[in-house]
């Protein structure tokens, strides 16, 4: 993990879009970013959780079962640009490296941008490198398939604190799955003592993050 970058670990709560001509670009729309910036001893600095009306369809109930936020809750709200500028205000100047719980919020953000405001230099700082914290913890625990937060959290003997499915407190678990992948003692008494069966270790292959490239 990169020394002298402070780390942003983020989670995304997100709508589908249902235009088929916006879907050519986005398939879903950010209703709620929660993030933590952690220093190199993965101390956290900072928390960051901000809600986001959606522009292209109403939160459907499907999405508020499973995170509990409703249109009344979103309605005033920041849209996109204005969230993301708050966002982007909060994580500064200073070299930073994403982590997220696999490549899924990745792939949301920056596809909302291309849709969004693709012309925006600002938003080149989120087309650089990002660290898939999954992978990372299936390559050291030795698992072939993915497995979800709260599995995983599990398996490293890991109590999930507050709701799960609240972007900040994902991230804020995220960030304890972070500190005990870097912890190797702790790593091998959790892997000693997992019952958890997930695949056999196939992860010779596996990158430990991957580069996003802006679309032109």
């Amino acid at each position: 993990m990169p020394k002298g970058h402070r780390k942003i670990i983020l989670d995304l709560e997100f709508n589908p879009i249902r235009d088929p001509e916006l879907r050519e670009y986005a398939r879903q729309e950010i209703i709620e970013i929660g993030a933590v910036m952690l220093d190199d001893e993965l101390k956290q600095i900072s928390s960051f959780q901000q809600y986001i009306k959606p522009q292209h369809n109403i939160v459907e109930p499907r999405i508020t079962s499973i995170t509990h936020i409703t249109n009344e809750m979103l309605e005033s709200c920041p849209c996109f640009n204005e969230a993301m500028y708050k966002f982007m205000d909060w994580i500064g100047d200073e070299p930073c490296t994403f982590y997220s719980w696999s490549d899924t919020d990745r792939n949301v953000i920056l596809n909302e941008i291309d849709l969004k405001c693709p012309d925006d230099e600002r938003y080149d700082m989120f087309f650089v490198y990002w660290m898939d914290l999954q992978r990372i913890y299936q390559r050291k625990m030795g698992f072939y398939k993915s497995m979800g937060l709260t599995n995983a959290l599990g398996s490293l003997r890991i109590y999930f604190e507050g709701t799960a499915h609240g972007a900040l407190a994902d991230a804020e678990n995220t960030a304890e799955i972070m500190r005990c992948l870097s912890d190797n003692e702790r790593m091998k008494l959790c892997k000693s003592s997992s019952v958890t069966f997930n695949g056999h270790s196939a992860s010779k292959g596996f990158t430990m993050g991957s580069i996003a490239i802006k679309k032109k």
